[in-house]
């Protein structure tokens, strides 16, 4: 009798472990598009707290795609990428631009009464694909070199793909 009622204990006890660990570790859709994320950008997290915060990051910024991605009023598609998982002050680090607002600026009204209504630049072929900066702080070279493949586009139309080196 006794055997039998240490048997029904270490049943119950490991039916509720793993019931308890099957919960726990089920993964909703975002949780999977999480782990891809990590195994895509190599990242690696030291504590399961880590991970939770970093998942819920993902998830915040999911959702964001989601919503423009599902949104008919919006012009463009959204994805998650290697900044999906960063926090706001993180994302504030790859920013080089310091404002310095003793130069004295020359301002020129010019005339506006023969513009267009509107202008897009990809549908007339004047944009080359997205490129990403990495962590260099170089915005201002990727602007720059855009807006010379724009005007080398509109001066020759031939699109060429600059490099901000």
């Amino acid at each position: 009798m006794k055997s039998f009622a240490i048997a029904a204990l270490l049943g119950a006890t490991n039916a509720s472990f793993f019931g308890m660990f099957k919960q726990e570790h089920e993964m909703s859709a975002a949780e999977y598009r999480f782990m891809a994320h990590i195994v895509e950008y190599g990242i690696s997290y030291g504590t399961r707290e880590e991970y939770h915060y970093r998942l819920s990051l993902f998830r915040e910024n999911l959702e964001e795609v989601e919503r423009i991605n599902n949104d008919s009023s919006e012009t463009h598609t959204a994805a998650v990428n290697y900044l999906s998982t960063w926090t706001a002050a993180e994302k504030k680090t790859l920013l080089g631009f310091k404002n310095n607002s003793t130069i004295k600026r020359n301002e020129v009204t010019l005339d506006e009464s023969n513009l267009a209504d509107s202008i897009n630049w990809v549908t007339s072929g004047a944009v080359t694909p997205v490129k990403n900066q990495g962590q260099c702080g170089s915005c201002w070279a990727f602007s720059s070199t855009g807006a010379m493949e724009g005007a080398h586009f509109m001066a020759t139309k031939k699109l060429v793909s600059l490099s901000e080196q």
